[in-house]
């Protein structure tokens, strides 16, 4: 994926931009300073929001799926469910916008919350590593609210599925608590269906991480990488140099982002470790 994506842009791009046939295009002129100036600089921005958007979203997922399932029917689970849906079909970038004028330090009109990010405020962690955090948490709790929602249905449909298989009912009958039975067999054995849910969903994290950016500036290569920038002199078509590093960086985030899911599904499911 690493290497067919971006290979695949530059053939097209290439072709369009210099009017020549597929088999004829070169890559000199596409491995240039400034794109590898833009990645080094924006990159960690993005690596940051991206990681933290995935362990918050699959943390609060996986939370709320359990106590839905130890609570069916009942209003806690009646409203995560809501909290779900609501999640799931309201855009990240409404909520971004509502802290930012509603609470933001700056910015605030209903209440000027100190510790919240604000638009524009992200500092280096080498800098001031108090600071940076402040910068992110707000975007990483935006960029979670969808994952965590896909994930706590997940959770709670396979949690639901194996609260009465063989081993649960096994570790209930050697005296355990009910807490215990849930997080260390029942949860274990639910745990492969959301890996594989986040695997497939972060191609939508990464698209969703323009414009978490977007929305309060943080300058990740993603934002820098605007249309000002790679657009050409009379709207010309854009730069390859800047279109390649958005798509070979978009490549590198998806493609070890689902390896490492991949990895950790293997761990928890042996039936996937005998795959032939």
């Amino acid at each position: 994926m690493v290497i067919l994506a971006p290979s695949l842009s530059f053939v097209v791009l290439g072709t369009l931009r210099e009017g020549t046939p597929l088999w004829t295009v070169s890559y000199d002129g596409f491995y240039q300073k400034q794109r590898s100036a833009l990645m080094s600089d924006g990159l960690p921005v993005d690596v940051a929001l991206l990681a933290g958007g995935l362990v918050l979203g699959v943390g609060i997922g996986l939370a709320t799926g359990l106590a839905s399932a130890k609570r069916r029917g009942q209003a806690l689970d009646h409203a995560l469910s809501i909290g779900s849906a609501a999640g799931l079909s309201v855009p990240i970038y409404w909520f971004g916008f509502a802290v930012l004028a509603l609470f933001a330090p700056q910015s605030g009109y209903l209440l000027q919350i100190p510790f919240l990010s604000w638009y524009g405020g992200y500092v280096s962690p080498g800098q001031d590593p108090l600071g940076w955090l402040q910068s992110l948490w707000v975007p990483w709790v935006v960029l979670a609210i969808p994952l965590a929602a896909m994930c706590h249905r997940m959770a709670r449909a396979s949690l639901v599925e194996v609260m009465d298989a063989d081993h649960v009912r096994t570790a209930r009958a050697k005296g355990l608590r009910e807490a215990v039975v849930m997080r260390r067999h029942a949860l274990r054995a639910a745990l492969p269906p959301v890996l594989g849910l986040v695997s497939v969903s972060v191609a939508l994290m990464v698209t969703n991480v323009i414009l978490i950016e977007t929305a309060f500036n943080l300058p990740g290569f993603f934002r820098q990488a605007h249309v000002g920038q790679f657009l050409g002199e009379l709207g010309h078509l854009p730069s390859p140099e800047v279109v390649q590093a958005l798509i070979l960086e978009a490549a590198v985030l998806i493609s070890v982002t689902m390896l490492i899911a991949d990895l950790l599904l293997a761990r928890l499911d042996p039936q996937v470790r005998t795959l032939r």
